[in-house]
């Protein structure tokens, strides 16, 4: 390739960022915009355009220098196209033509597209807790719940429209009788814990029941009540928030038992801000719940291990992603 500098995207559903490097796990420059999901995809494409000039602009380079670029985008993609399948979060995504637009708006003339959850994958496998590891099984659990399956360095993609999307996994719900079953994001994402929570608070209301300390922290509005504050209060001793988290535990477990038994990974890395709860409070516990159960042959063959590489991790795999594509340009 002429040049060493590559270009990092992470498109999300709150969060974009554009970092510069060389795919080597260090940024040279980056900017990072919050994203309003209510103006849809083209005003996130305006944001682009106005960040990759300010990020030239820190690292006093010019578009000329750019590579290649690579794209971890918050849903599903076809990759071979470089383009978005759809979105959940924000509309204008379905089939835009994403590496297209680069390629033209940009100026880059090589452009790989992946979805977030196997890019921040890929960043734990070259440069992160998973280094020299494999397979290694990533999930990024936050607002929904991502998978990643990295082999040897390399995502693993199945019949080609992705794989290890383990947040839609049906897992049985501890609440309710007879095992009735519900996607896993919807029990253990970062949303819901807080649904779970507002829950709570609310029939603690409703029967009469002293108010409880996470909804005195959101202020005496159950819709303010988010994950970060269940987690505050259990590390703070509260058996309610505590509660509420196990739920959460419990599903994370029933799913990484079963990811075990089908994909047998030497280490699985759990990130995203739901994972920032801790190691007492969400990783001991997850570890403990997955041994009790998990497929016997198999106990013992792999670990669970938080990961490394932070809100940047994302675009580290992007980086990675276009120093793969810049190597084959003549």
């Amino acid at each position: 390739m002429a040049s060493g500098l590559l270009l990092g995207i992470e498109i999300g559903g709150t969060k974009l960022q554009l970092g510069l490097g060389r795919g080597d796990g260090k940024i040279l420059a980056l900017e990072r915009r919050r994203i309003d999901a209510a103006y849809g995809a083209s005003a996130i494409l305006d944001q682009i355009k106005d960040s990759y000039s300010e990020l030239l602009a820190t690292e006093g380079t010019s578009a000329a220098e750019v590579a290649a670029a690579g794209v971890g985008f918050g849903g599903p993609v076809d990759v071979d196209r470089g383009r978005p399948t759809t979105s959940f979060q924000v509309g204008g995504w379905a089939d835009f033509p994403l590496a297209d637009w680069i390629r033209t708006n940009l100026d880059v003339p090589a452009v790989a597209v992946q979805n977030d959850a196997d890019t921040a994958g890929l960043a734990e496998a070259l440069f992160g807790a998973g280094v020299g590891t494999s397979p290694l099984l990533y999930l990024t659990i936050g607002s929904g719940i991502g998978g990643a399956l990295i082999l040897d360095g390399a995502i693993y993609r199945g019949a080609g429209r992705g794989a290890v999307e383990i947040g839609h996994l049906q897992i049985p719900d501890v609440l309710t009788t007879g095992s009735p079953l519900a996607e896993l994001e919807t029990i253990a994402s970062g949303w819901g814990i807080a649904a779970r929570a507002t829950s709570v608070a609310v029939e603690r209301q409703a029967a009469g029941l002293p108010t409880w300390n996470v909804l005195e922290r959101a202020g005496g509005d159950p819709r303010a009540i988010t994950a970060d504050l269940v987690a505050t209060a259990a590390r703070e001793g509260d058996p309610i928030a505590d509660g509420v988290l196990d739920r959460a535990r419990r599903a994370i477990a029933h799913a990484l038992r079963q990811a075990v038994a089908l994909l047998a990974p030497r280490r699985i890395i759990l990130g995203g801000g739901v994972s920032l709860i801790g190691e007492e409070h969400w990783f001991r516990p997850i570890r403990r719940l997955v041994e009790a159960e998990v497929f016997a042959p198999f106990r013992g063959s792999f670990d669970i291990v938080p990961a490394q590489l932070g809100e940047e991790v994302v675009v580290h795999g992007a980086l990675a992603l276009a120093r793969g594509v810049a190597t084959r340009l003549p």
